[in-house]
């Protein structure tokens, strides 16, 4: 079902496939996440804000953010970090400073580089997100529809579980919002 956001008319957000983001990062065992909000991801953000089992924070930037995930699981958690595209482009050297230490953390990043765009200004997003994750050897997927998520999730989880080292699952506009 599609529902409009808080204050908008326009966008209607799919909380079918919010809740299927939720309960995929459940599945395996995600516990900690923290975000800075973002337009595409907002309805996920919204679940993860009032889910008991997955300790919820808000960063001011995504480098931040993926320093409070390292921070995570070095602690014990497995963490997720939500952004938006462009964050993964501010972030290089937090995040290889992770890989180095060998901290698995998952990136769901709002993805504006090659379905839906509708905005020049996310010219710069298609310009560092995936050649950003190609440069670290981040490896990353990049949903082509719904049904790919627990797959996905279940998939990447493993790969960073077991080469340690963090994974990006990059969400196209049209995955999330109803037009």
């Amino acid at each position: 079902m599609a529902v409009p956001a808080r204050g908008s008319s326009r966008t209607a957000y799919r909380e079918d496939v919010a809740r299927l983001f939720v309960d995929s990062l459940k599945q395996v065992g995600v516990d900690f996440a923290v975000l800075l909000p973002d337009t595409i991801l907002y309805a996920v953000d919204e679940l993860l804000f009032t889910d008991p089992d997955i300790d919820t924070l808000v960063c001011a930037r995504e480098d931040e953010g993926i320093g409070m995930a390292f921070g995570a699981a070095l602690g014990g958690k497995r963490p997720v970090v939500l952004m938006e595209g462009s964050g993964i482009g501010l972030s290089p050297l937090v995040l290889a400073r992770g890989m180095v230490m060998r901290l698995p953390i998952l990136l769901l990043a709002a993805h504006n580089t090659v379905y839906g765009e509708r905005l020049a200004a996310h010219n710069a997003t298609r310009m560092v997100l995936q050649p950003g994750l190609d440069a670290l050897r981040i490896p990353y997927h990049v949903l082509k529809n719904a049904s790919e998520i627990p797959w996905a999730v279940r998939e990447l989880s493993d790969t960073m579980q077991g080469q340690q080292t963090p994974a990006a699952i990059l969400v196209p506009r049209h995955i999330c919002i109803e037009d």
